[in-house]
């Protein structure tokens, strides 16, 4: 009777009595507490550890955790390492152990369950390049875990291969992999699931030396916890063929990180299979030594098992003889060529294939035959088949006879076209843009360094552009991300269109893109000059509007320009002066090109130094708030805005038009907003006060009105000012509009409901829709005065205006004009009903204490 049976006929009998016990003891039983199961615990990733808590965990902890949680059992966890597991194990100090390998040796020491727990191969690793075959150990040192399989494989194994070859023991599997990676050992065996999950933090690789599947199991001292082992058995019967099962799902939690982390499951499948070629022959190798009657019927046997086995695996393996002819070829081979293996054998590769994939073929297989070289090779081959063009990594080694001589060549070829092609999107996507197709920041400063390393090495100057779009983003909003992206992607075409092959395009995010320009001189001026003849050529293409959905859209650009010389430090210096020439060409009016100077970099200091300055001036007397009335067309103050001026201790008056942009960028404008709004309630106080009630209008940022917590902020000020809100209009811009609708919609009403009123600022001068008007709740509309300043001598500005005021009656809204200078503009305007108006022909910005004498009482 053999061990296995004598195991199920004891496993049988003691099942029997424990059924008989259970029975006559039920009520006993049910009273009883909860099982206690002290469970040994060594640290073998992923699948066995503990976690932070001290509780057993990988996958082999989380699934007996799984099965006491669903049995009733406690775990008591005994930490130990391997060889004091066993020993703990076999001296009935613990009563189970995972991750044990069933070995007839053990199944004499150890109690297992029938259904493995876990299949598993084990697998030699070592540092980079060191070790490509089993005879590559010969003198070297190889690391084991004690009292492990693999130690007496590996002994077996040396043997066998007439080797001499170090065994070292460890008790930790940590301990292996850190002696190899400190050159204390050349190798480490251990099972594929620490090996390969930690391999890479040792600096180690896996070798294509794979060896010893199999089966893992929870092991019991020997003759004790059937129950326990009965209970794994039927948790595991039940689970192993649903793949929904808790059991599934805690082999895919943990064997997922791995599996990302290193070579497709594919190949190592080839590589697990020949190592299971490599165990049979070692195995066929042995029992060759025995009588000669059981030779015949092992190596048939082996023979079968290794067809199959090759023909399984997902790799073309053949072998082929000095004149480069087919001696075998498994299925995959076929397949891939159409024929089956009679028509094969006998046939080279010049008669199959035709042109490159012939002769490439050759080439490679003569180096093995010819002059005894391992070659490691990708080759594209084209299936006469299907007529498709596939990528294989190929493996090819000489076969030698006894006297060294070669007399084959052995190869595999594994497809990893699949692969290729993800390689390929994976380079894409970390170096091109998704929407242009143009490189992106990554790759653009890649080239950089190297145009800059060519250029100190003595080739000709080249030059950095940073092109932007000018309002770019208003198309945006108000036209939607399809017409954005349409746009950009027509300027990428149109930069394509206009530059040399040689210069490289990126987009660097949003509506800026870059360019190299090479090849440019040897000169400075020379250099400069060609520059600015590109970025004018490229300035004149942009004037051309982009036709998008039968609709113009112009596309104008601003453009700095900066030259890359062998004075330049690094490709990030370069970014930035071109970046500063950029915001010079915008301050210079936008849809112009500047040359980078070095005293622009000290214009950019001075504005952050005046941003610094911007920040500390609020709240300080050198902010003023000035108020300009409005009045009616009979010359009655209706209402007032509020305006803001900055007088610098060292640079005097600063205008709001450099200050205001400058605020806005940072988050300087969220302070500034939260102190004008706190002012202008005061001052409404004062104006209430004098018995006058009096409107004011006070300018509210985009970015202070996005803010999410604005409406907040707006009611802590109102209620710790105690100011009257109706009193207060807030003049936002169409911009605000048609960014995020929903949201500003909801603002505005919220607000509304405190009783503030809305005011559109410079009406008709964006892209808003007039359907908005009808959705939002407005008081009124301001008219540039761009269109009133022109109203009296151009005709269409004249219509603008007369549009603007029929459509606000229509509507009920108020309409102020500024820039109201002239009587004889007054006059057209209350002509076409215009209620209020605001310009120096009335009156001019004026200090607060001004205002309040002039018109702070309610008989002005």
């Amino acid at each position: 009777m053999t061990t296995r049976h004598a195991f199920h006929t004891r496993l049988i009998t003691r099942t029997f009595l424990a059924g008989i016990l259970l029975c006559t003891n039920a009520a006993a039983v049910a009273q009883t507490a909860e099982r206690e199961v002290r469970l040994g615990v060594y640290n073998n990733p992923p699948k066995i550890q503990l976690d932070a808590q001290g509780n057993a965990s990988g996958i082999l902890g989380d699934l007996i955790t799984h099965i006491a949680r669903l049995e009733g059992w406690t775990l008591q966890v005994v930490p130990c390492d391997w060889h004091n597991c066993l020993n703990a194990l076999e001296n009935d100090r613990i009563d189970l152990l995972p991750d044990v390998a069933r070995t007839p040796e053990r199944e004499k020491r150890f109690q297992f369950h029938n259904t493995p727990a876990l299949y598993s191969w084990s697998r030699i690793y070592a540092r980079p390049n060191t070790l490509n075959s089993i005879l590559d150990l010969q003198g070297k040192t190889v690391t084991v875990l004690n009292d492990s399989i693999q130690l007496d494989y590996m002994n077996t194994l040396f043997d066998s291969f007439g080797l001499d070859t170090t065994v070292n023991k460890v008790d930790a599997m940590e301990d292996g992999f850190r002696q190899v990676a400190n050159h204390q050992s050349d190798a480490v065996a251990a099972s594929h699931y620490f090996g390969d999950t930690h391999a890479d933090d040792y600096g180690l690789v896996g070798t294509p030396l794979m060896f010893q599947p199999s089966r893992l199991f929870y092991a019991a001292p020997s003759g004790k916890n059937l129950d326990l082992l009965l209970a794994i058995d039927k948790r595991l019967e039940a689970w192993r063929h649903d793949p929904d099962s808790d059991y599934t799902a805690i082999l895919r939690h943990w064997q997922a990180p791995s599996l990302q982390r290193h070579t497709p499951v594919w190949f190592w499948w080839v590589l697990g299979s020949l190592g299971t070629l490599l165990t049979l022959s070692l195995g066929v190798s042995l029992l060759l030594r025995s009588q000669v009657a059981r030779q015949t019927r092992h190596l048939k046997a082996s023979e079968e098992r290794l067809n199959t086995i090759l023909d399984s695996a997902d790799a073309q393996i053949y072998i082929k003889d000095t004149q480069l002819r087919y001696t075998y070829a498994n299925r995959q081979v076929c397949t891939f060529l159409g024929l089956n293996t009679r028509q094969l054998l006998g046939r080279s590769n010049d008669e199959l294939f035709s042109g490159n994939s012939a002769t490439s073929t050759r080439e490679t297989d003569l180096r093995v035959t010819r002059q005894g070289e391992r070659v490691a090779i990708e080759e594209t081959l084209t299936s006469p088949v299907t007529g498709e063009t596939s990528t294989f990594f190929s493996v090819k080694i000489p076969l030698r006879n006894d006297r060294g001589a070669i007399e084959a060549l052995c190869g595999i070829s594994t497809d990893i076209t699949a692969h290729k092609a993800a390689q390929q999107t994976a380079h894409r996507l970390a170096y091109y843009d998704t929407l242009t197709e143009l490189p992106n920041r990554r790759l653009l400063l890649e080239r950089l360094q190297t145009t800059m390393l060519q250029v100190q090495q003595g080739g000709e100057l080249a030059a950095v552009l940073i092109i932007n779009l000018d309002h770019f983003k208003r198309i945006n909003d108000a036209r939607g991300h399809s017409v954005g992206d349409a746009l950009l992607c027509s300027v990428a075409h149109r930069l394509r269109s206009s530059l040399s092959p040689h210069d490289l395009i990126a987009r660097l995010g949003g509506d800026e893109f870059a360019v190299i320009l090479q090849y440019l001189g040897r000169t400075t001026d020379t250099a400069a000059l060609q520059a600015l003849r590109v970025a004018g050529t490229l300035q004149h293409d942009f004037s051309t509007p982009v036709i998008i959905q039968s609709q113009p859209y112009p596309c104008a650009a601003s453009i700095g320009v900066t030259l890359v010389s062998p004075a330049s430090r690094t490709a990030d210096d370069l970014l930035r002066e071109a970046d500063t020439a950029l915001h010079r060409a915008k301050e210079a009016g936008r849809n112009t090109i500047a040359l980078y100077e070095a005293h622009m970099q000290r214009d950019v200091e001075e504005r952050l130094s005046l941003e610094h300055d911007l920040s500390r001036a609020i709240g300080t007397d050198q902010m003023q708030l000035f108020i300009q009335p409005q009045f009616s067309p009979g010359g009655t103050p209706v209402s007032a805005e509020l305006l803001i001026r900055w007088t610098h201790p060292d640079h005097g008056l600063i205008s709001p038009v450099r200050f205001i942009p400058m605020a806005e960028e940072s988050e300087i404008i969220l302070r500034l907003g939260d102190w004008i709004l706190h002012r202008a309630c005061q001052m409404l106080n004062m104006l209430e006060d004098r018995g006058t009630g009096l409107p004011l209008a006070v300018n509210v940022s985009p970015r202070q009105f996005r803010q999410p917590d604005f409406v907040e902020r707006v009611r802590d000020i109102l209620a710790e000012t105690r100011a009257n809100p109706a009193l207060l209009i807030f003049e936002i811009t169409e911009g605000i509009l048609v960014h995020d609708m929903q949201g500003t919609t909801e603002r505005m009403h919220q607000l509304s409901t405190l009783g503030i009123r809305f005011s559109i600022d410079d009406f008709g001068t964006g892209y808003s829709s007039l359907s908005y008007l009808k959705r939002l709740p407005l008081y009124e509309l301001k008219i540039d005065k761009s269109f009133v300043h022109d109203a009296l001598d151009d005709p269409e500005n004249a219509v603008i205006v007369k549009l603007i005021l029929a459509m606000a009656n229509q509507l009920n809204l108020r309409v102020v004009a500024e820039g109201v200078e002239t009587r004889e503009q007054a006059d057209f305007l209350a002509q076409h009903q215009c209620q209020v108006l605001q310009g120096y022909l009335f009156a001019r910005p004026m200090p607060f204490g001004q205002f309040l004498e002039q018109f702070g009482t309610s008989h002005t």
